[in-house]
């Protein structure tokens, strides 16, 4: 009687073990969902600020340069002080405690910027444009080179801060999956059968009390639920068919950051090919080519190149700017188009080229893994478009873009099909 007593008390208690150990499972698996989502919403929110950076410093460098409209390009310049600091803001907002110094650096230097900005304005409007210009071109690069560190820092310090907050909830995951183990061997040998010499009315009732306490066990318990147990190798997060989950495509912000500022320093057009070599490679890309709109012809013409062969430009051709292809689409929309990979070709986007209120061309992308699909790496292709357009012919942008449905009345006795495919864009 003692020894059916003893296997019913360790049956209560593995089951109140392991409803225990099955609700820190399921809270641990809650954390790291939560600090996942945290991770890439920071990520996403983080290439706001050096693109918002980048339109800043484009627009001071307009407001010094001779021939421009000052006023247009100093409200521009607020405009983007404005969108910097909102940007650095929200990532406040969602911020681990440990990211929230770097982020207020950043604000820090922001600051100073805006005084540059303030003291850049005075020097022109007491007709000293070249002190202005100087001030713009010396002190401003090394304060917009700051604020870049100060907010790739806040990224690497919360990714470090999710990652151990992560670690500590896979942690909990194999603690409490051992325990389990531990509480279902201890049960093994407890309840294991004993030799006993009763009569048969006794073995009968003790069937019958078994039979009772395990009747108590619930229909689902909480570690035989595979969506919460911990990952088999301890640490990777699996999908449903046991594949492991792949992280996100992230191009390197530092990296990022100083192309941006090489753009900005370029002295000599030979310099393009090797950074738009800097940029295949930061967006994991085949092959890029720049387009440049040929308002005579009313198409899109090949300009430059990387990752083709020899003499792929003049078998390109033209693209009629109506035509019915992504890199025409990213012309007319001045949105990014992306095609997404499948198993014979290789995924694409076309980013426009923009230059005041006008498209100017489109820089079109193949790219390896999946990465068009990455909000990171669209971000990053209109940073690099952003960067690229201003070194582009002046006359490129003599003539505004008409309306697509305009031009498509315009064009409709003379429209010709498409010369050649677009790199990777054109299906």
């Amino acid at each position: 009687m003692g020894s059916r007593r003893v296997r019913i008390a360790v049956v209560i208690v593995a089951l109140a073990v392991l409803g225990f150990a099955g609700n820190r499972i399921r809270l641990a698996n809650r954390a790291l969902a939560e600090e996942r989502s945290s991770e890439q919403a920071f990520t996403d929110l983080v290439w706001a600020v050096p693109l918002a950076l980048a339109d800043l410093r484009s627009a001071q460098q307009a407001y010094v340069a001779d021939g421009q409209d000052r006023e247009y390009w100093t409200a521009q310049a607020d405009a983007h002080l404005e969108a910097v600091l909102r940007s650095i803001d929200d990532l406040k907002q969602g911020a681990d405690p440990g990211t929230l110094a770097e982020l207020d650096e950043a604000v820090a230097v922001v600051a100073d910027i805006r005084e540059l900005d303030a003291d850049a304005r005075g020097l022109i409007g007491s007709d000293q444009p070249l002190q202005a210009s100087d001030e713009i071109f010396t002190r401003g690069l090394d304060l917009f080179a700051r604020a870049t560190e100060h907010v790739q820092t806040a990224w690497q310090a919360e990714r470090a801060a999710r990652a151990d907050a992560m670690s500590a909830a896979r942690s909990t995951q194999t603690s409490m999956s051992w325990l389990v183990a531990g509480v279902f061997f201890l049960s093994l040998l407890a309840l294991a059968p004993l030799t006993r010499s009763e009569d048969s009315a006794e073995a009968d009732e003790y069937d019958a009390a078994e039979a009772a306490a395990l009747s108590m066990l619930p229909p689902n318990r909480p570690a035989s639920d595979e969506h919460d147990r911990p990952p088999a190798d301890g640490g990777e997060a699996k999908d449903d068919d046991g594949a492991p989950t792949a992280e996100p495509a992230v191009p390197d912000l530092g990296a990022t950051a100083a192309l941006c500022t090489d753009f900005s320093n370029l002295t000599d057009q030979k310099q393009i090919p090797a950074l738009l070599a800097r940029t295949a490679t930061l967006m994991n890309a085949s092959g890029l080519v720049v387009w440049v709109h040929d308002e005579t012809a009313r198409a899109l013409q090949p300009a430059l190149e990387h990752g083709y062969p020899a003499g792929t430009l003049g078998r390109l051709g033209s693209i009629p700017r109506t035509a019915d292809n992504p890199t025409a689409a990213a012309f007319a929309s001045r949105r990014i188009q992306v095609v997404a990979s499948d198993e014979s070709d290789a995924g694409a986007l076309a980013a426009p080229l923009m230059a005041a209120d006008r498209c100017i061309g489109v820089l079109s992308a193949e790219l390896r893994d999946g990465w068009e699909s990455s909000d990171a790496v669209q971000a990053t292709a209109s940073i690099v478009a952003a960067q690229l357009a201003p070194l582009l012919p002046a006359d490129a942008a003599a003539e505004p873009v008409p309306d697509a449905d305009a031009e498509e009345n315009r064009d409709e006795e003379a429209a010709e099909p498409p010369a050649a495919a677009s790199s990777g864009t054109e299906r």
